[in-house]
């Protein structure tokens, strides 16, 4: 082949992967138990997003958006500072495209979550299992307690097996049965006590 065909491939081939992954619709990704989550985790943290910024990453040629949690509880790994910066792959690049990657959280300003984190600025996705590595803080008024639900705001009703039991629409338990944070914190301490 000659040297202008294998420099048109590879142009070619970058393109298709910058382009491609705006039209797909699927990030495929291995399931993660419990035990998973908190042993692959590098840092386990409770806090509220606090910032939320794009930037470009001229070295990797890709947009960042970097997440920033503030008001921490540190269960696992150490963490500089009073804040920790998640940096996802995907926004706006300097042409004004947006880049964004199918399976990856969206965090909102305010929003407190427990983020079970590896690879942050090694991988396009700093959590473990992607959506997996991501839970959502929620207040349950009635009972006066926060509580815990999974990144597409299903209650979690404990943990059982090393999976989390998660409400259905239809299933016996109730979303108000939902684990307390201080209950599964707790669950986290006991699974890194192994």
């Amino acid at each position: 082949m000659c040297g202008g065909c294998v420099r048109l491939f590879t142009l070619l081939a970058v393109l298709f992967t910058l382009i491609l992954p705006q039209r797909l619709s699927a990030t495929t990704v291995l399931s993660q138990s419990f035990p998973d989550l908190v042993h692959k985790a590098e840092v386990i943290a409770v806090g509220t997003v606090t910032g939320i910024n794009n930037h470009w990453d001229a070295a990797r040629r890709a947009p960042f958006t970097v997440v920033t949690f503030s008001n921490l509880d540190v269960l696992k790994g150490a963490n500089e500072g009073d804040t920790l910066s998640l940096h996802f792959l995907g926004g706006v690049t300097p042409k004004g495209h947006i880049i964004t990657v199918q399976g990856v959280p969206r965090f909102s300003i305010g929003e407190k979550n427990i983020v079970f984190c590896a690879g942050n600025q090694r991988s396009f996705c700093p959590l473990v299992g992607v959506w997996q590595g991501r839970l959502r803080v929620a207040f349950d008024t009635q009972r006066q307690v926060e509580t815990v639900q999974d990144n597409f705001n299903a209650p979690i009703l404990g943990v059982r097996n090393g999976q989390f039991l998660k409400y259905t629409p239809g299933s016996q338990a109730l979303p108000q049965q939902s684990v307390s944070l201080p209950s599964l914190l707790q669950f986290i301490r006991n699974e890194l006590a192994k």
